[in-house]
């Protein structure tokens, strides 16, 4: 870029933030301006929040909704933006050595997104922690566990019929997530602070798991052995789907959502009722119901790495980090708790985008201490 390009203030701007000269100018603001992109850390600060920005969502919403008439002015505003985006960068790079990370940034690395973890707890009491490693444990009767990256999965080709089911556990802490394959081939994602009871091997004429916590299933048909998943607040009946259950405990609510195929859920009065793909059903530890319509993804995005808000409370919205990020929220006001947020973010970004998201929508403070987030207004 040549110099005798640009106009003279913004040549004033460049030479002051890149090259530190002295040169007087009559212009408050441009020195405001000069002083703050000279501020250490600012500049790095707004690139994260550059990274961060919805272009799309903003874009939709500004300029789709009806044509305007754009001033000389703006466009020139815009192209100072456009430089100085160019020259923040450049900012960014120098500063970045001299940064020495603050006491609250130390506490801010301690705290890690999620990963795939669980501990399996085998019918005869032996506990398996579950990593990365690629591991094979021989069953009873010819069954056999394969354990690797994707996770856990049952062979029972060789297996002998059994006379009575034996039951493992798989567990999901907080701060994990998990999959697994069954023995009739039905696949299982566990959600973080999650577990699951189910036989090695099928017997009779149904298919019984117990789920407590939440879990994303994806059935294989069988006809005649209907597949159940037992809950603390009714069972769900199915033939073959795909479907999310959420059921924590201590919640006293449990909500189905369904994706494809049909389920019959059991309600507390002894009654069912039978859910088509999209819908939901939420059901309480009163006995009160409520089945709705609704975008399935914003329930089932956890499997496929992604948070998705839509009008979403904060206290709802925090109950999901908590177990992700195996942290714990401390309100100091009640009022943050229903405030509303919409947006998508990966499962696996810092904490801090989380954060920084949070207080630039609104007038809310998040500070966190250790594996504390201290929440108020």
């Amino acid at each position: 870029m040549k110099w005798n390009a640009l106009s003279d203030k913004t040549e004033w701007l460049l030479k002051k933030i890149t090259e530190h000269t002295e040169e007087p100018i009559d212009d408050n603001m441009l020195k405001q301006l000069a002083d703050k992109l000279q501020e250490k850390g600012y500049v790095s600060k707004k690139l994260r929040e550059q990274q961060r920005f919805n272009y799309l969502k903003a874009y939709q919403q500004v300029v789709q909704p009806r044509k305007r008439w754009v001033s000389p002015g703006l466009l020139k505003i815009a192209a100072a933006i456009i430089i100085l985006i160019g020259t923040g960068t450049f900012l960014y790079f120098q500063q970045l050595p001299e940064s020495t990370p603050t006491p609250d940034e130390l506490f801010l690395t301690e705290v890690h997104p999620g990963t795939r973890k669980a501990f399996l707890i085998k019918h005869d009491g032996l506990e398996i922690e579950l990593k990365g490693d690629s591991v094979k444990i021989d069953e009873q009767n010819g069954i056999n566990i394969h354990i690797d990256s994707m996770g856990l999965r049952y062979d029972t080709e060789q297996a002998q019929q059994q006379t009575a089911p034996l039951y493992n556990t798989l567990v999901v802490p907080r701060g994990g997530e998990y999959s697994l394959v069954l023995a009739d081939g039905t696949k299982v994602w566990l959600n973080a602070d999650s577990e699951l009871r189910y036989p090695i091997q099928f017997t009779g004429n149904t298919r019984e798991v117990s789920v407590a916590g939440e879990a994303f299933f994806e059935v294989t048909k069988q006809e005649g052995k209907p597949f159940i998943v037992k809950t603390s607040l009714g069972n769900i009946t199915v033939l073959g789907t795909q479907f999310n259950v959420c059921n924590y405990p201590g919640k006293e609510k449990l909500v189905t959502t369904l994706v494809q195929g049909k389920v019959s859920c059991d309600l507390p009065d002894g009654k069912s009722i039978i859910l088509a793909p999209d819908q939901q059903l939420s059901v309480n530890g009163n006995g009160e119901s409520k089945l709705r319509t609704v975008d399935t993804k914003y329930f089932t995005c956890w499997k496929d790495g992604m948070f998705l808000f839509e009008e979403m409370r904060m206290e709802d919205i925090l109950e999901q980090l908590s177990r992700w990020y195996d942290i714990h929220i401390f309100y100091t006001n009640e009022e943050v708790k229903d405030l509303h947020f919409s947006g998508d973010l990966s499962r696996f970004k810092d904490i801090i985008t989380f954060i920084e998201m949070f207080e630039k929508s609104a007038d809310v403070k998040l500070t966190l201490k250790g594996n504390t987030l201290t929440v108020g207004l």
